[in-house]
């Protein structure tokens, strides 16, 4: 038997740090098609900043509860402090989490996703007032009873749903694209806005966002990535060509709300918890810059 990988736990201040500089930046990044400070999208930017308190307060005590448990707790908070809850963020947050707070690999965590998750998983999903196919299959499965375990349930409903589909394939896209293409970002420039459009706009591209899939079909899913393709071939974030393609690219996917690629987001925030966690919070905290120029959005 080969030997257990040692992982130290992580101190619930440093998860709820990194948690807060996570939410935070990713979500005042201008990442196209969706909203940020510079732009509210269906949803003020100010209302989005809100929820951030309570998901994080919920994530620094994941280790004491179910992952289901924790987001509704966060979802609950969210909601009555800001009227808002994401819900996504928060599911995506929370086994992640309760890894680090544990000293497990994430995988670990996923792999024991219950039955007793399912229950307050549904409840949360109704409290943020969110549908689709991970709920369906959620609610199903609390009516069935008790047999159905929140990792079946995920496995179920991965090919329609981001998360569930981070969930079953141990955080591809997270860990495998989203992660590595930020750390590649923030070690060629100073910025951690560059790194989190760019890490968004590497995921869009290689992924067809499943939430523009559902809403306007998987050929235009397929359209919006490709787009995100050639604004990475004109440099992204890292050129002044690049730049310009990003606010053409913004501008194309907010003429049509069927485009937004609202799945896309959660694994780049994902991904900069991630890297907080490895690297300290300072390490995309202390390299955000003032913006130059008016973005003209």
């Amino acid at each position: 038997m080969e030997p257990r990988e040692i992982i130290p736990p992580v101190p619930e201040s440093r998860v709820s740090a990194c948690a807060a500089v996570a939410l935070t930046l990713a979500y005042s990044a201008p990442t196209p098609g969706v909203g940020s400070r510079y732009v509210d999208g269906s949803l003020a930017h100010e209302t989005r900043l809100l929820g951030v308190t309570p998901v994080c307060g919920s994530l620094a005590g994941a280790d004491r509860r179910g992952v289901g448990e924790t987001v509704l707790e966060a979802v609950r908070g969210s909601r009555g402090l800001a009227g808002f809850a994401d819900v996504r963020a928060a599911g995506y947050l929370a086994p992640l989490s309760r890894a680090a707070l544990l000293g497990e690999p994430a995988a670990r965590v996923l792999s024991r996703l219950g039955a007793e998750d399912v229950p307050p998983f549904v409840t949360a999903l109704e409290v943020a007032g969110v549908g689709g196919a991970f709920y369906d299959a959620l609610r199903l499965a609390r009516q069935a009873g008790r047999e159905t375990t929140l990792k079946d349930v995920a496995r179920f409903a991965s090919g329609r749903d981001p998360l569930a589909r981070e969930y079953t394939r141990g955080y591809e896209v997270t860990v495998q694209l989203a992660r590595p293409a930020m750390l590649t970002s923030l070690s060629r420039v100073e910025s951690a806005r560059a790194a989190l459009v760019q890490s968004y706009l590497e995921v869009l591209a290689e992924v067809p966002d499943l939430d523009v899939a559902e809403r306007a079909g998987r050929r235009e899913a397929e359209d919006v990535s490709r787009m995100a393709h050639g604004v990475l071939k004109a440099g992204g974030a890292h050129s002044r060509r690049g730049l310009q393609g990003i606010a053409n690219l913004d501008g194309l996917l907010r003429e049509d709300p069927r485009l937004t690629p609202s799945a896309t987001e959660a694994p780049v925030m994902a991904a900069a918890f991630l890297v907080s966690l490895e690297h300290g919070p300072e390490s995309l905290a202390a390299r955000i810059r003032p913006a130059t120029g008016n973005r003209g959005r």
